[in-house]
């Protein structure tokens, strides 16, 4: 009878474990309003980032200010009365007298103005590849969080299960010992792990919560749903066979990583320090300007005929004389700053490929290990618990060997999660690396 009863107990614990996921999963689809997916957090977030819109504002300034370099200044007009005699201030007593009136426009140095038209243009795509780079690293954040909320989703769950199952034991177990078959120790045993599962249960709960309030404060918004979608996305923007292969070859990987916006960035910092050092040598050129101007005159001449007008054309150089001890330095400096530029880009492009590649490697070992979780250490756990239920139906065990059984499969199932969890992670931080644009939210999202 004790046999029969001990059995009808698990089988009905599984049972009910499994409505407890069946029913997790019902209200997770009840509706598309009340799950939350991982693209829809990502829409959410690109939609609302302040960042990405002041970038892409800046952006737009920028190109405004390319097209306005490219005209010159504007011209200065002048007028004045000369030779204007003292003794009786009359326009027209003196030949010399006369209104003049004029026009003067400078020209800027060299190709000043395509320079400051380049360097205007480059900024331009300094904001984008900001704006991308943004994107990207905000990516990589939310994925990460929500990986982690679907973690504690899935734990939830497991440890659900696990209530389930320490209830209707301890009723079991209560109802033996009140008539003398079991003994007091395993009844306070099967207390303490109820107790003791409670309070993991309220921690896991507490974690999902966190993240997914997290999931807000990174969205700038109140996402609606407050479950998860069930499944586990597979983040990955080719096969695992893809990734390895660009991992063994060097070239390859370093013109990946070449491509990515953080990278871009320093490319055009270079760009603009080439530019710097074409506008001190513009410096050099002589500055060039030109004058126009015509003198009005009144009254005649003395042979009774009109004064004629005069006309006066001028052009002007400013050489770059006295300072150009002070320009030879200023275009030395723009030149050590092109190579420091340079550096940066060859030391940031080193950090990241070995970072993509300690990545790859880590990646490839929590793969292994979650794959040995699954193939051989959950089958080989569960089945010691059925041989240790086996032998405490038969009275040949102890209630403390299949609780801890029970216990180390259900701890070893999360683990096997969180390894599963870990290996996404570490693929949205290879995507972060290997990724050259990110138009589109859901970029390098399937489910797996």
């Amino acid at each position: 009878m004790f046999v029969s009863v001990f059995r009808a107990v698990l089988k009905k614990s599984r049972c009910c474990g499994v409505l407890v996921v069946l029913s997790f999963g019902v209200q997770a689809n009840e509706g598309s309003s009340s799950v939350l997916t991982l693209d829809h957090v990502l829409a959410q977030v690109k939609q609302h980032d302040f960042r990405l819109q002041q970038l892409s504002i800046e952006a737009q300034a920028y190109a405004s200010e390319a097209k306005a370099a490219e005209y010159l200044p504007d011209p200065s007009l002048f007028a004045a009365i000369q030779n204007l005699p003292s003794d009786s201030f009359k326009f027209d007593q003196e030949p010399m007298t006369q209104l003049k009136l004029g026009l003067r426009q400078m020209f800027p140095q060299g190709d000043t103005l395509e320079i400051q038209s380049s360097m205007a243009e480059l900024n331009a795509q300094v904001q984008r590849s900001a704006r991308e780079e943004r994107w990207l690293s905000r990516k990589k954040q939310v994925e990460q969080t929500w990986l982690e909320a679907w973690y504690w989703q899935k734990n939830t769950a497991l440890l659900m299960q696990d209530r389930v199952f320490l209830t209707q034991v301890l009723d079991f177990i209560r109802s033996l010992y009140e008539v003398g078959a079991r003994d007091q120790s395993d009844l306070l045993g099967a207390e303490l792990a109820l107790i003791k599962l409670e309070e993991r249960l309220i921690e896991s709960q507490r974690f999902y919560r966190d993240y997914r309030q997290q999931l807000n404060t990174q969205a700038n918004s109140v996402l609606s749903g407050d479950m998860l979608m069930p499944e586990l996305p597979k983040l990955s923007v080719s096969s695992d066979e893809k990734l390895s292969s660009l991992f063994q070859d060097s070239v390859s990987l370093q013109a990946q990583l070449a491509q990515h916006p953080r990278i871009a960035l320093l490319e055009q910092a270079i760009a603009l320090a080439q530019e710097k050092v074409a506008e001190k040598e513009a410096a050099f050129a002589p500055q060039w300007g030109l004058e126009l101007s015509v003198g009005l005159r009144d009254g005649e001449n003395m042979d009774g005929s009109e004064r004629p007008d005069f006309f006066s054309a001028g052009v002007t150089m400013q050489m770059p004389l006295f300072s150009a001890q002070k320009q030879g330095h200023q275009l030395s400096a723009s030149k050590l700053r092109v190579g420091a530029a340079q550096s940066r880009r060859d030391e940031a492009l080193s950090e990241m490929r070995f970072e993509a590649e300690n990545l790859w490697q880590q990646y490839t070992s929590t793969a292994a290990q979650a794959a040995l979780y699954q193939e051989s250490l959950l089958p080989t756990l569960n089945n010691q618990r059925a041989s240790a239920v086996q032998a405490y139906e038969a009275d040949r065990g102890n209630f403390a060997q299949v609780m801890a059984l029970y216990l180390k499969t259900q701890s070893a199932q999360a683990m096997h999660q969180r390894l599963r969890v870990n290996a996404q992670k570490l693929i949205s931080s290879i995507n972060y690396l290997l990724s050259a644009s990110s138009d589109s939210a859901s970029e390098g999202v399937h489910v797996q």
